[in-house]
């Protein structure tokens, strides 16, 4: 189940992923990574370590992570009364740290451990209770009241890139989504290996029907049944597995996709590209893109959420700026903010 070798020869490279969606470990975010793959693909000590797929529960203190606008997150802000409003977002930086506006809460994070991998990806549970995030060796790790249904590393399978003869990942996990329910969750290499743990329904994958899938995969998206998903590629085309319908996807681009999220109901997708271009397809309305020049080089747009009603959505740039459209509020960014690794996945409501 995803463990096929990429074999195609298509105009992306295998690694145009993490140079998408890590751009900051380049000039403008030369600052080490807190948490990220150190030079051993193995922690030294198991005592250092951040032991993957395990979940880890903390209370909501002021940690590292949180953001500096979380004043609008709580319904006090230094013994004054707010109205908490009922809409949010997530934003995860490559360390894991977590940064909450609007109604969103801290949950916890994994800016604080030493990480095996990078964090990669954020889903949020149905209630906004809680969230996953995913590391590249496909590491879990749960907070809030989402439960922990399995990983990779469980189940004896090392990262991409480990020497020896031993069973492991092909290339990295780029991205996680919440099975319908929530009582489970895909996970996706960027090979197109897709992984189903808890209730969510395998139903194939690139390696084994698309071979490389022409380009590194950059998202996963299930249907609005729940028995199938899409695959979004850095090229911008759309792979349908099970009884997910083929709604279309957009001509091939000079910059790649980076993410992709379907509508509320599941019967239909936006795709954005690396320059702030949003691409609607199936019952996703066109709300606008970004503005040529906005986003793009060192500080590329990596991340799109929909509003919960399908009304908007939000897009979001590697230096933390939320660029809202439609009926998606502004809630606040971390524009102009430090930030010790880049935003590469957001998640909201």
């Amino acid at each position: 189940m995803g463990m096929t070798t990429d074999t195609s020869s298509g105009l992306w490279s295998v690694g145009m992923l993490r140079q998408i969606k890590m751009m900051a470990l380049t000039a403008a975010f030369a600052l080490t990574m807190v948490g990220t793959v150190l030079a051993a693909s193995l922690a030294e000590s198991p005592a250092e370590a951040a032991a993957p797929g395990l979940p880890i529960s903390t209370s909501p203190p002021a940690v590292p992570g949180t953001s500096a606008g979380a004043c609008s997150s709580t319904t006090t802000c230094k013994g004054i009364l707010q109205l908490t409003p009922q809409h949010g977002y997530w934003l995860v930086g490559g360390d894991g740290g977590i940064f909450t506006f609007g109604s969103a809460q801290f949950f916890g994070s994994t800016g604080s451990l030493r990480l095996q991998s990078p964090v990669v990806g954020i889903a949020p549970t149905g209630d906004h209770g809680g969230y996953w995030l995913v590391a590249a060796d496909g590491g879990v790790f749960a907070f809030g009241d989402a439960g922990f249904y399995g990983s990779i590393p469980g189940l004896g399978i090392a990262p991409a890139g480990t020497p020896g003869n031993v069973r492991r990942l092909n290339e990295p996990i780029v991205a996680i989504v919440p099975s319908v329910d929530g009582g489970g969750y895909f996970m996706v290499a960027s090979d197109g290996g897709v992984f189903a743990f808890g209730d969510a329904r395998f139903a194939g994958s690139c390696p084994g029907l698309y071979p490389g899938c022409v380009a590194p995969v950059v998202a996963v998206m299930p249907d609005a049944s729940g028995n199938g998903y899409w695959v979004v590629t850095a090229a911008g085309v759309v792979r349908h597995f099970g009884d997910a319908a083929a709604y279309g996807a957009p001509r091939r681009r000079i910059v790649p996709a980076t993410s992709a999220v379907r509508t509320p109901d599941g019967l239909g997708y936006w795709i954005l590209f690396a320059d702030g271009a949003v691409f609607p397809y199936g019952d996703a309305a066109d709300f606008g893109s970004l503005p040529g020049g906005a986003v793009g080089g060192l500080d590329p747009a990596t991340a799109i959420s929909s509003t919960s009603d399908g009304g908007g959505y939000w897009v979001l740039s590697a230096a933390g700026a939320v660029y809202p459209f439609g009926d998606a509020p502004n809630d606040g960014s971390m524009a102009g903010q430090h930030l010790n690794a880049p935003v590469i996945a957001a998640a909201g409501w």
